[in-house]
């Protein structure tokens, strides 16, 4: 599904831009890990690969989804699919 990803807050800087758009083939699930796909930014990269650790919550409103891994809080939108 098409989703767009937004890092509210986090204890480090891993993560190279705050916002990301791109597919993921499963919703967050608590307990669970999160996995997502995107454009590179370095175009001599085939893939952007955004994957968690595993999420201590997550909160649903409409089709907005936010979770909370060990280290930080995000927000995700889910465009279609």
């Amino acid at each position: 599904m098409n989703v767009e990803l937004t890092q509210i807050s986090s204890r480090h800087n891993n993560v190279r831009t705050k916002k990301i758009v791109g597919e993921c083939s499963r919703l967050p699930v608590e307990g669970r890990t999160f996995l997502m796909s995107a454009e590179p930014i370095d175009k001599s990269k085939d893939v952007r690969i955004l994957h968690t650790t595993r999420l201590k919550s997550v909160r649903k409103e409409d089709n907005t989804y936010y979770f909370e891994t060990q280290n930080s809080v995000y927000e995700l939108e889910v465009k279609s699919g």
